[in-house]
């Protein structure tokens, strides 16, 4: 059952996270064919779909979880296949961290820590621990 379960959500990270990429792609190249510079596209990735810093947090955390499921008792994947597993779920949570808790009003630090803190823990220990 947890297999299955961390199976399906490895594949939505996976497919929801190439899917983030080449939008931000097709975005990019439709922004520097209108004129932007290459500095207003970083900017824009940083801004509006997912910074860098963002994902590699939520892969820490992700990590985390991961090695908190294995000590509790589930086993634990070595570094390297860790990671990979976990890069398209920091996408993701960068993404709805940029979107959605920085979006329009703002949002506050608890939400913004349960989008790149909490979710990803969980995630982690389910994806990778089990």
């Amino acid at each position: 059952m947890m297999d299955t379960f961390a199976s399906l959500l490895r594949a939505g990270c996976l497919v929801a996270g190439s899917g983030l990429v080449v939008a931000f792609a097709v975005t990019a190249v439709r922004r520097r064919r209108a004129g932007a510079g290459f500095g207003e596209l970083a900017d824009l990735m940083e801004r509006d779909w997912f910074s860098a810093g963002k994902v590699f947090f939520a892969v820490l955390t992700g990590l985390a979880g991961s090695w908190a499921a294995a000590f509790v008792g589930g086993t634990r994947s070595g570094l390297t296949e860790s990671v990979a597993i976990l890069f398209p779920l920091g996408i993701v949570a960068a993404f709805a961290a940029c979107r959605f808790a920085d979006g329009a009003g703002g949002r506050s630090l608890g939400e913004k820590a349960v989008v790149l803190v909490a979710a990803p823990v969980a995630l982690g220990a389910i994806m990778t621990g089990w």
